[in-house]
């Protein structure tokens, strides 16, 4: 009876209200379910591990890894791409966020397994010179990539204070080692800017340059002559002037040019290596011989043969395989002829913007032509870039995909001695109308400069 009365007591006590079992009797039972489950589990399982939670683990076999870089070492100044060289560099599902260099994502022009190129990027001036960090990583697995370390020089900088000049029409380089630039502006001024002093010495002025003419100068050019430091101009008039530049300025001795008289009216000129002057404007072409440097009237031949626009905007004279040819350029295409004497023969357009849709409304303003016979073109009316080059397949490209790396109102270009090339900007204010682009090639040669001595 008592061992009845205590199962009773365990069991069936109530406590809070009828029909209710006590805390102390749902204890006791849970208890007892607790210690039966554990009995079933460790005999079900006495053979098997207790289970755990899985550790997470990385599988590093497609990780990206870089071998090399192209150039080596360093980007010079000039270069235009940069290829990342490596193992699984493939990026999956065009995802190009993971391709840093000196902490900048660059534009992509080619991803493979086994290589990355790049166009030349942008970075902010303190990174330029110095070593950069190049790095891919898997997007998948953050914390997975590969390093490598770099350098990339400045591209160039603005150089001389033209804070004076409202806006340069002309300019030409000499051959001095500290490769002096000479500009001309409406006021009637001619400059020389000496990049190794910083300094911008008035050669000519307005009481040299006489008043209605000069004021529109469209080119001009070194040359032959008694001096052998004679600066031409072209002025879009019916003559050429030629004038004197000294090394260095004594007193007020100026030398005020003289008029040289072409039959029609011209706008560019350049010379030969013998000294031969071209000259042109709307279509219609003269030569001279050497004696522009000296006569006070040369004589001008007509030539014949050219079959390009009209608009004509620059000439050049480069020697090609043992043979003279004048690349001419008009608003939408650049034609190349051969010189025979007094004829431009076989000539063919190797620039037509009109055959590409992209350029199709830009105009060229300027060209310039390397040591390698490449054309760059500086072109007006584009969205985001002014300087272009001639590919060897004959396309037209930006110089630099990143439309941040130079600036884009340029007008003129101008090959210096050595591997400048000089971006003239003249609706630009104060100091920033003349960029100074380092290149990793020479220009072609020019030259009227081999005549300043």
């Amino acid at each position: 009876m008592k061992n009845e009365k205590l199962k009773q007591s365990i069991f069936s006590k109530r406590t809070f209200a009828k029909g209710c079992l006590s805390p102390w009797s749902i204890f006791v039972a849970c208890c007892i379910l607790l210690v039966m489950s554990i009995l079933f589990i460790d005999c079900e399982y006495n053979n098997k591990p207790g289970i755990i939670y899985p550790v997470m683990t990385t599988d590093t076999t497609g990780s990206p890894t870089i071998t090399g870089i192209l150039p080596a070492a360093t980007a010079i100044a000039g270069v235009r791409e940069i290829t990342i060289v490596g193992a699984n560099l493939g990026i999956k599902n065009g995802d190009t966020n993971w391709i840093y260099i000196g902490g900048v994502q660059p534009i992509i022009k080619e991803i493979q397994e086994s290589h990355i190129t790049i166009y030349r990027p942008s970075l902010s001036n303190d990174r330029y010179g110095k070593t950069i960090d190049v790095s891919v990583t898997n997007p998948k697995l953050i914390e997975n990539s590969s390093h490598i370390a770099y350098s990339v020089e400045l591209p160039g900088a603005v150089v001389g204070d033209y804070t004076s000049i409202s806006t340069i029409l002309a300019i030409a380089c000499d051959n001095q080692a500290s490769e002096n630039l000479y500009t001309t502006s409406p006021g009637k001024s001619l400059y020389r800017t000496d990049f190794a002093g910083v300094s911008l010495s008035i050669l000519l002025n307005s009481i040299n340059l006489s008043s209605g003419e000069y004021v529109s100068m469209t080119d001009m050019s070194f040359g032959p002559g008694a001096y052998e430091k004679n600066l031409f101009f072209a002025d879009g008039k019916n003559y050429i002037a030629r004038t004197f530049v000294a090394d260095t300025i004594f007193g007020n001795k100026k030398y005020t040019p003289i008029k040289l008289t072409v039959p029609a009216e011209v706008s560019q000129l350049d010379f030969d290596e013998k000294g031969n002057l071209y000259v042109c404007g709307n279509g219609n072409f003269y030569v001279a011989d050497s004696s522009v440097g000296t006569s006070t009237a040369p004589t001008f031949t007509p030539m014949t043969g050219y079959t390009g626009g009209l608009n004509i905007r620059k000439i050049h004279v480069v020697k090609e395989s043992g043979n003279d040819y004048l690349y001419v350029a008009d608003s939408l295409g650049v034609w190349k002829c051969q010189i025979a004497g007094s004829s431009l023969v076989s000539c063919a357009q190797v620039v037509n913007l009109l055959s590409d849709p992209a350029l199709s409304t830009c105009l060229i303003t300027s060209f310039e032509i390397d040591e390698h016979s490449s054309i760059f073109l500086c072109l007006k009316n584009h969205p985001k870039y002014s300087l272009f080059i001639r590919e060897n397949d004959g396309s037209i490209t930006p110089f630099y995909y990143d439309p941040t790396i130079l600036p884009h109102t340029v007008d003129k270009l101008v090959w210096g001695n050595s591997k400048y090339l000089y971006l003239i900007s003249s609706s630009l204010a104060g100091a920033g109308k003349i960029y100074r682009l380092t290149l990793d090639r020479y220009g072609a040669p020019y030259y009227g400069r081999t005549f300043i001595r």
